[in-house]
């Protein structure tokens, strides 16, 4: 634990350097180093390089030595890297199928799309380039997606005994909605195409952490779990310009589990905004 806090220690000391380079080897060969300069902090382990804060600069990229770009926080070189630290939009189900429920249920169901919000952190991001001049690339996120879908009306759910019950709210009641959190994990194929714009496309992968239904004011949570599935499977694209991109996400599976015998696959729409 001590060589932990040393550890951080050395490297909170480095980040704040602000000028001139400092450097740190970790490795009697030299092939493992610490670096800080311009706020920025570089940790090179093995031929791989990880950057934290600052922002990267393009550089070119010989036919010769072509290296894989780690960061976090969202940051990195605005040609390359197709993954914003957040993204934010609406979300909406598509291809509903709720006819084993009364009208009230299938309402509810259907959700106030104007006043669901989707957000992503891409905590950490890789982007590493297919070609020389890096107009193809790969790049991978890892991170979280938080989704929030507002009921139309005054109503809550609940899920008791493998079915949906409604739960009518005081007319006072501002909002009611649900709330979804996932472990998100995107994988894309960059295509820079020229002067800063580019397009993506690929998948991800999306695993649930948790869910809770809540209306407020005052701010209460309703207890009770979900009926969703644990994993989610998607397709995602990107068009974009330098430092900022519209997005699409379309879930492929159910968003619930198969024995609720309703179905609905998740979308969301946004942007995407780096710092």
């Amino acid at each position: 634990m001590r060589r932990f806090f040393t550890f951080f220690s050395l490297l909170a000391i480095l980040f704040s350097t602000t000028t001139a380079q400092q450097v740190i080897p970790l490795d009697s060969k030299g092939e493992s180093s610490v670096a800080a300069k311009d706020g920025k902090l570089d940790l090179s382990i093995a031929g791989m390089n990880f950057s934290f804060g600052g922002q990267k600069k393009s550089e070119s990229t010989s036919k010769s030595s072509q290296k894989v770009n780690y960061t976090f926080g969202g940051v990195s070189m605005a040609k390359n890297n197709h993954l914003a630290l957040l993204e934010l939009g609406t979300n909406f189900t598509v291809n509903n199928y709720f006819d084993k429920y009364d009208g009230a249920v299938r309402n509810a169901l259907n959700f106030s799309n104007h006043k669901s919000i989707y957000c992503t952190i891409n905590l950490m991001t890789m982007n590493v380039p297919l070609n020389p001049k890096r107009t193809l690339g790969f790049t991978m996120g890892f991170g979280f997606a938080m989704e929030n879908y507002t009921f139309a009306d005054k109503v809550t759910l609940k899920y008791e005994g493998g079915s949906f019950d409604i739960i009518q709210l005081d007319e006072s009641i501002k909002k009611s909605k649900i709330n979804i959190n996932y472990i998100h994990i995107p994988l894309l194929f960059d295509w820079n195409i020229r002067k800063g714009f580019f397009v993506s496309a690929g998948g991800q992968l999306d695993i649930l952490m948790g869910s809770k239904l809540s209306y407020k004011k005052p701010k209460t949570t309703i207890e009770g779990k979900l009926p969703l599935n644990p994993v989610q499977v998607g397709v995602t694209a990107r068009v974009g310009w330098r430092r900022v991109y519209a997005f699409a996400n379309y879930s492929l599976l159910n968003m619930y589990k198969k024995s609720t015998e309703i179905s609905a696959n998740r979308m969301s729409v946004g942007v995407g905004l780096f710092f």
